[in-house]
């Protein structure tokens, strides 16, 4: 089975995907796509700089890792620099030339097409497509179910009358969060964009489809008011569902690592302070399990020491999984204090949530 981990160029994945050993990251059947947003602003970079999030991707990234490069339409974390990126003219020239600068550093990386709606007749989308398959002849493409199918079907014929027979095109189809009550609607509607555009596609002989959800909220106190809980991994299921529906093509399988596409400011959200929670996945159970504390007039260390104490506790705590995440959860419930901010907690959950995936895929024992 393949395992296409899906991250944004944030600090709390960064810090996860450090504490993966590098190795991991050289196997084929282990891919990463990078969503390339701003860095985080400050008072020696105002803008957020792209460079040094794409120089910070070498700290865990192997040479040889099999990553795409994806240029995040998220508003709240583009700047100036995203924007030039998704100029159209002369074929999208900008990022034509900022891939090619990634693709020198990992050769087997796979650019993702870039699309601006102001692009006429698509014309510089298509000469995208054809500028890329001539150099690299791997492509990606992005669907998400809130656009128009008419939108998609358009631009599915335009990559295919644009392409080699032998270009390899993966398809990615971005359900995005999901709510557990919902699967029956994104599983009806996946099937059947999935079909449309596999029948478009039938004479290109080299396609992958890649399904990708997630099932994390961006709140937990959306979910429950209470202090400790479960929140289910619905993004398995639904993977399970739509795979098994559609026997004509292969897909893959593909997540966020336990993380919510939609991203807040994390120093506006929790200006006014948060409740202390650590999140512990257990995907063998498809679920995230969960306790948080009231802070009252402690320091955050200190209550994240009584939150992992808990949390190891539980009798579902994956005490032999060896990884990063869980020493950590470990390390702090025995009065450590390795992290106190909800960025560094957020880290250890995806750290286990990746970890955890990967030996239920069988790509690590």
């Amino acid at each position: 089975m393949k395992y296409t981990l899906q991250i944004k160029t944030g600090d709390a994945e960064y810090r996860a995907l450090r504490n993966i050993p590098k190795v991991i990251f050289s196997n084929s059947d282990f891919r990463v796509l990078v969503e390339i947003t701003r860095g985080r602003k400050s008072k020696n970079d105002k803008i957020g700089d792209l460079q040094k999030r794409i120089d910070a991707l070498g700290d865990f990234l192997d040479p040889s890792t099999f990553v795409f490069f994806d240029i995040t339409s998220e508003e709240s974390l583009s700047n100036k620099q995203i924007d030039e990126l998704y100029e159209f003219q002369q074929g999208y020239a900008n990022w034509v030339a900022l891939f090619a600068k990634l693709h020198s550093q990992y050769p087997n990386a796979i650019p993702m097409l870039l699309v601006n709606d102001q692009d006429g007749g698509y014309v510089n989308f298509a000469k995208q497509i054809k500028t890329f398959t001539e150099k690299y002849n791997k492509i990606g493409y992005k669907i998400y179910p809130a656009i128009d199918a008419d939108i998609i079907e358009e631009e599915i014929k335009i990559i295919k009358d644009n392409i080699n027979n032998d270009t390899q095109l993966f398809v990615f189809y971005d359900q995005g969060y999901i709510v557990d009550g919902l699967i029956r609607i994104a599983t009806t509607k996946a099937i059947d964009y999935l079909g449309k555009i596999s029948s478009i596609l039938e004479s290109v002989h080299n396609v992958e489809y890649i399904f990708t959800s997630t099932s994390f909220p961006d709140s937990v106190t959306s979910l429950s008011g209470n202090m400790n809980g479960k929140i289910k991994c619905s993004e398995i299921f639904l993977y399970e569902q739509i795979a098994n529906a559609i026997t004509n093509i292969n897909v893959s399988y593909s997540d966020y690592g336990s993380i919510t596409p939609k991203r807040n400011d994390e120093a506006a959200y929790y200006s006014r302070g948060w409740t202390p929670r650590i999140d512990v996945p257990v995907i063998s159970q498809q679920q995230i399990y969960y306790y948080r504390q009231k802070r009252e007039k402690r320091d955050y260390a200190d209550v994240y020491v009584d939150v992992a104490s808990k949390c190891i506790s539980d009798s579902l705590f994956p005490k032999n999984i060896d990884c990063w995440g869980v020493q950590t959860i470990k390390n702090a419930a025995a009065g450590l204090k390795p992290g106190a901010t909800p960025s560094f907690w957020l880290s250890v959950r995806m750290n286990i949530f990746i970890v955890e995936q990967l030996k239920r895929l069988s790509i690590i024992q």
